[in-house]
């Protein structure tokens, strides 16, 4: 076989297994609920808007994930009609399914926002099997012009629910810069591609195992805190760490397996 035409069928193979490989994940708009006059809440054209904002910062994390192709669908709407407020949450999330399945998705990223307590929870629903795989739950901050550091507080939320759903937890590479028994700088593998910022604060933790009436459970022991000094590029940053100094070097020399989670800016 001619030299060149296998470099480029084994080209073409690669592509080929890096497209097969991702996978479609449709985000579809917030539904807002009322806590305390009915469980859904039928939105209006402007109130529908106030959440868009909500909606851009869960397509814009995840078209920087090259695990994923991200579709913009929020045209897939739980409610569509007052009279569908009475209806279960059972039944909207098993129309959203049904749609995600029409549009060929794989995962659908469902998000419900109590418009009385603020509390945002946003679902990654498995298309193929009908299931949640995990969920998350936030109050959000809220200050006199409304949702305080709404992207940031979003960005948390996102990357905790790509850790539960995906195992994409974000590690911490190894220690950059020590003095005597203490860890001070550290490179973590998040960067631009997971929209972290500097002065965004990471707490860091190893994943131990408990048992608890004869079961292993998995908790996050959390040994410190570090501030992003410099996000160097897509993948990596250098946090300063300014808790838990100690514990984080000796556990780095024990080759345990540290993490990080994103708390706050």
């Amino acid at each position: 076989m001619n030299k060149l035409l296998q470099i480029f069928l084994t080209c073409l193979l690669f592509v080929g297994q890096q497209a097969y490989a991702q996978k479609r994940i449709g985000v579809v708009g917030v539904q807002g609920i009322s806590s305390v006059y009915h469980k859904y809440y039928y939105l209006s054209a402007q109130q529908r808007s106030d959440f868009s904002p909500m909606v851009s910062a869960m397509v814009d994390f995840y078209s920087n994930n090259k695990d994923f192709i991200t579709l913009d669908r929020q045209n897939i709407n739980l409610i569509n009609s007052e009279k569908e407020l009475q209806k279960s949450e059972d039944f909207m999330d098993g129309y959203v399914v049904t749609q995600g399945r029409n549009e060929g998705l794989d995962y659908i990223l469902s998000s419900v926002y109590d418009i009385d307590t603020r509390n945002l929870r946003i679902n990654i629903i498995d298309v193929a099997n009908e299931q949640i795989l995990g969920s998350v739950d936030r109050t959000l901050d809220k200050n006199f012009f409304g949702i305080k550091d709404l992207k940031q507080q979003m960005i948390i939320m996102l990357l905790e629910l790509n850790a539960k759903c995906f195992d994409a937890s974000i590690p911490l590479v190894r220690i950059t810069d020590s003095k005597g028994k203490r860890a001070k700088e550290a490179l973590i593998a998040a960067g631009k591609d997971h929209k972290i910022k500097a002065g965004y604060v990471f707490e860091i933790f190893e994943v131990v195992e408990e048992e608890v009436n004869n079961k292993k459970l998995k908790r996050q022991s959390v040994l410190g805190a570090g501030k992003v000094l410099k996000v160097e590029d897509d993948n990596f940053s250098i946090i300063e760490i300014n808790d838990g100094g100690e514990k984080i070097l000796t556990s780095n020399t024990e080759k345990k397996k540290l993490f990080c989670r994103l708390i706050k800016n």
